[in-house]
């Protein structure tokens, strides 16, 4: 197929204003008839053909805000993109699909305008992440001034003290309450809970993306980051328990050097064992929240670990969070008794609420989604403000258009892996 435009089809085909998808092979067709149809668009959001087709309709209607263009067979595709994102006007959020998977022409794509290039085949899975990654980037490529995300490490200083819990939630409640754009990226590839959490089924390829620093790009990313939502994303793994995953560090700095560009913020759940090998993590971090129960070897850790950070060079600001807090029985403490053995403030308390828990967890949901009342809710709430810098005006802000139309693809099942329920 050439690299210039041909005209000569789709005579007969009308713009649809939300949506266009333009397919070359029959697969591909009918994947995204499939999407459509889902969607609620008409079949004839769908076109047989490429670039071509498109650009002929573009002449006589405005464009829509997002459409799906293949360029399989196309000499430049960078050439291509970069034709229809110009006759696009800057109106239309435009994701590329061929069958070549290369790093090198998915950046070309990208630098030329395309907020987003898939591999072919397709799946509604896929789709719906690329429409999700789609509405989060800026139009025709044009980048907004850099922004370096904030970085957010969570430790538990005692296992069992809610570390999981309380970082996926107040990422949740930065990304759907406060309009942050979030990522949680869970580092216990084994055994982290952030994914099913939610009921999402964990992406695949990040446990080669951490192995070694040359295999991190934008597309292994974006093959291995699963949104929730417009706003929230997870980066998670399910690696088997019976062998050893390895972890390089500086893959860790590439995956967030990579990052920062495209979230607000960036919430990662280390490990407390793995503290001692990501001294270049430590010292990216903005803010470090240790999370611990008020025991004596709450106290303990909470010393042991704010020494290590220290002599690893860690500078980001410490945030200490108690859980627990209701419990009793041999070894529990008072917070005051706490605060001076451990030698430092405590900045957030979360309190006990089984019930809420419990009912969240049942779901597969969030607590902002669940029991957004409730005081272990408006806890996290207060800890999501301190970790965003920002004050209460924050909570006054509205869902964004896009968000709106996200949610209209979101449904009941986008990303959702069914771990609860038989498939429908």
């Amino acid at each position: 197929m050439s690299s210039v435009f041909s005209f000569g089809h789709g005579d007969d085909a009308v713009m649809h204003g939300e949506f266009m998808g333009f397919a070359l092979d029959d697969e591909s067709l009918m994947s995204l008839r499939g999407w459509v149809e889902r969607q609620g668009y008409p079949q004839a959001a769908v076109q047989q053909g490429g670039p071509d087709i498109f650009a002929q309709m573009l002449e006589s209607t405005a464009p829509p805000k997002m459409a799906i263009v293949d360029i399989d067979g196309q000499v430049d595709a960078a050439a291509i993109t970069t034709r229809i994102v110009s006759l696009c006007g800057g109106e239309c959020r435009l994701v590329v699909i061929g069958s070549t998977n290369d790093v090198t022409l998915y950046r070309r794509i990208l630098n030329a305008g395309a907020v987003d290039y898939l591999v072919k085949p397709l799946s509604p899975t896929l789709l719906n992440q690329a429409l999700a990654t789609a509405l989060r980037e800026p139009i025709g490529g044009n980048k907004p001034e850099s922004k370096e995300a904030n970085v957010v490490v969570f430790i538990g200083t005692r296992g069992g003290a809610g570390t999981s819990t309380i970082a996926l939630n107040s990422g949740w409640l930065m990304a759907h309450e406060f309009d942050q754009n979030v990522a949680l990226f869970d580092l216990d590839l084994q055994f982290g809970t952030s994914s099913l959490a939610l009921d999402l089924e964990p992406g695949r390829g990040l446990r080669d993306i951490v192995s070694s620093p040359n295999r991190v790009d934008g597309l292994m990313i974006a093959s291995s980051i699963v949104p929730e939502s417009e706003r929230f994303s997870i980066l998670g793994a399910e690696e088997a328990v019976d062998e050893v995953v390895p972890i390089d560090g500086s893959a860790i700095t590439a995956l967030l050097k990579e990052m920062k560009g495209n979230f607000d913020v960036i919430i990662i759940d280390l490990p407390r064992h793995m503290l001692a090998t990501h001294k270049r993590l430590m010292a990216a971090a903005h803010e470090v929240v240790l999370v611990s129960d008020l025991t004596l070897a709450g106290i303990r850790d909470t010393l042991r670990i704010k020494s290590a950070l220290t002599s690893l060079g860690c500078a980001a600001r410490l945030t200490i969070a108690v859980s627990r807090t209701n419990a009793s029985g041999a070894g529990h403490i008072s917070q005051a008794v706490f605060e001076k053995g451990a030698q430092a403030h405590i900045n957030t308390v979360i309190p006990d609420d089984a019930v809420s828990l419990t009912l969240a967890s049942n779901k597969g949901k969030s607590l902002g989604e669940t029991a957004p009342r409730a005081t272990i809710t408006n806890a996290l709430r207060e800890l999501s403000l301190r970790l965003m810098n920002t004050d209460e005006q924050a909570r006054g802000k509205k869902p964004s258009f896009f968000g709106q139309f996200v949610d209209k693809i979101k449904g009941d099942g986008k990303g959702k892996s069914d771990r609860r329920s038989k498939p429908l």
